[in-house]
């Protein structure tokens, strides 16, 4: 049984990848925030060494992840106003397996990192430090600090999405209950039927009939 609702939900895998793209953004500028501090070496960093592009590639991610949850966000006020006029209930958020989008969530920032840097590096000194940037001296930090930003992430999603499952579980068990009800419980009986023998038209023609004289006669 499909539900359909004014906002229409939006994919899966756009969720993710706008989701990653934010973590690699707050994760980018956490891991300079916690090696360097707030203050003018911070500003330096991000300004420099092959950072001129950060300031406009931000604000690109910042406005797909705004986008992103503002659609979420009325997709389940939707949810929520159709589960009200049919009298449904939501009775928690499910069960969310934060794990597994968390691993995807850290694979895949870590790795987005990893290659913005060397790029970064590359441009800046000709040369790219390969996973040195994940497990070097130079950023000793990464490794944490990307871990607990998609981990905050994971759990973000997971729990929308178990609210927007539940609210899809209890719409629908509210539409089945509703058919239900509807339906009629017992259906009428339908006439039955007397059974007429059927004569055939030759049999009434010839029934009043005498037999030929020629076969009386002969029987004679």
């Amino acid at each position: 049984m499909r539900i359909r609702a004014t906002v229409a939900r939006i994919p899966a895998p756009v969720a993710f990848w706008a989701m990653a793209g934010v973590a690699l953004f707050v994760s980018h500028d956490a891991i300079f925030l916690v090696q360097l501090g707030p203050g003018e070496s911070l500003t330096r960093a991000l300004r420099e060494a092959g950072h001129d592009y950060w300031a406009l590639a931000s604000l690109g991610l910042a406005v797909i992840g705004a986008a992103t949850a503002v659609g979420v966000w009325f997709r389940l006020l939707e949810l929520r106003r159709r589960a009200a006029e049919l009298g449904a209930a939501p009775g928690g958020a499910g069960r969310a397996r934060v794990l597994p989008t968390w691993l995807r969530l850290f694979a895949v920032v870590a790795l987005g990192f990893a290659v913005q840097e060397n790029v970064e590096h590359y441009i800046s000194h000709m040369h790219a430090t390969g996973l040195g940037v994940l497990f070097g001296v130079e950023y000793p930090l990464a490794l944490p600090v990307i871990a607990l930003v998609t981990g905050f992430a994971a759990l973000i999603a997971t729990t929308v999405g178990g609210v927007e499952r539940e609210l899809l579980s209890v719409i629908a068990a509210a539409l089945r209950r509703n058919a239900l009800g509807r339906a009629p419980h017992s259906l009428p009986r339908p006439p039955r039927r007397q059974a007429v023998a059927r004569i055939s038209p030759l049999a009434l023609a010839i029934a009043g009939r005498a037999p030929p004289r020629s076969f009386v006669r002969r029987n004679h």
